[in-house]
């Protein structure tokens, strides 16, 4: 047995013929590992040209191997169940999902609140000061984590390692941050 069969390939060993493909018919095919239905729609020099019934996506099939037998529906008339070759309902695309547009969050953010803070104490401080009376003070209610310190460190950084002269904030010492008063985001 190969190690990647078909999923639903019952009839092992057994492939179709090029002779017997026909044009408008559905069939499951073998796309990589996958079994696919898909509707052969035209005959090229060297294989098929065939529509994916879940993609709408044409794609060639060059080997008349990879179709494995014709899609089969089962359709209900009264009580006996009548089984129609080459019949198949296409399942209805179900709608895209309209992205809901994101809500502005409470409050301010997390270096927003630290620059406030700095200014509002006129000291410089340290990270994990910062964030205590960031969080105190309830300038930024989403400052959550295991290390808010950190992201509050880490955005000051980063704020004066872009900006140069022109951050909010400055390095004092090593570890300690103060912020330039008149400026604001």
């Amino acid at each position: 047995m190969p190690q990647f069969a078909a999923p639903n390939h019952f009839l092992k060993g057994i492939t179709m013929q090029a002779k017997n493909i026909i044009l408008n018919t559905i069939y499951h095919i073998t796309l990589g590992r996958n079994e696919v239905l898909g509707e052969v729609i035209a005959e090229t020099d060297n294989g098929w040209n065939v529509r994916l019934l879940a993609s709408d996506k044409i794609v060639k099939v060059n080997n008349a191997e990879r179709f494995i037998r014709k899609a089969r529906m089962i359709a209900t008339t009264g009580d006996a169940p009548v089984e129609e070759p080459e019949v198949v309902v296409e399942a209805e695309a179900t709608p895209k999902k309209t992205k809901t547009p994101k809500q502005p969050k409470e409050g301010m953010s997390a270096l927003d609140a630290a620059h406030k803070v700095l200014v509002e104490i006129s000291t410089p401080l340290n990270a994990k000061q910062i964030t205590e009376l960031v969080i105190e003070r309830g300038y930024c209610p989403n400052l959550k984590g295991v290390t808010p310190h950190a992201t509050i460190s880490s955005s000051i950084q980063r704020e004066i390692a872009r900006k140069g002269s022109e951050s909010r904030f400055y390095k004092a010492g090593i570890g300690l941050f103060g912020a330039i008063e008149n400026k604001s985001e």
